[in-house]
């Protein structure tokens, strides 16, 4: 009886294996992804981080379509982000530069150019540009995930 219990204690404490992180393709490259899905995901965004690896990025997600404006609070190194319709299809890229040292109100912003935003991607500096991802192009993986309203 004692041994059953403390087996059944020892499987129990066993870490659990974490979870892949989700996988879109753009053009033919895999590209792994943090969800950042509700309010307090997507403030903290990629703060306090002091690189992201190449082929990783983060896909906002916002419960509907709207203009959408960035900032580079807390982050050590430039982005480029992806504005993208709920539709999947990228509306709008801008390259966001990291300004450290600088309080958040004089932080520069980085708005949409259109109000169809639902999802915004971000990858490291140079990542789009590499991966040919251009404004017109539909990452329909996208849709996969939602955020609640």
């Amino acid at each position: 009886m004692i041994w059953t219990l403390l087996l059944s204690v020892a499987i129990s404490a066993k870490p659990k294996a974490a979870t892949p992180a989700p996988v879109i393709d753009v053009h033919h490259t895999a590209l792994r992804l943090e969800i950042a899905d509700n309010d307090s995901l997507r403030e903290r965004g990629l703060s306090k981080r002091s690189n992201l690896a190449w082929n990783r990025g983060m896909l906002f997600v916002f419960p509907s379509e709207q203009e959408r404006t960035f900032w580079m609070i807390d982050c050590s190194f430039d982005l480029d982000i992806a504005f993208l319709d709920g539709n999947g299809v990228v509306q709008d890229e801008q390259t966001m530069v990291a300004e450290p040292g600088v309080s958040p109100e004089n932080l520069r912003r980085y708005p949409s150019a259109t109000d169809h935003v639902q999802y915004a991607l971000e990858v490291n500096r140079g990542w789009l540009a590499a991966h040919a991802l251009r404004v017109g192009d539909t990452l329909r993986a996208v849709k996969a995930w939602s955020a609640p309203r």
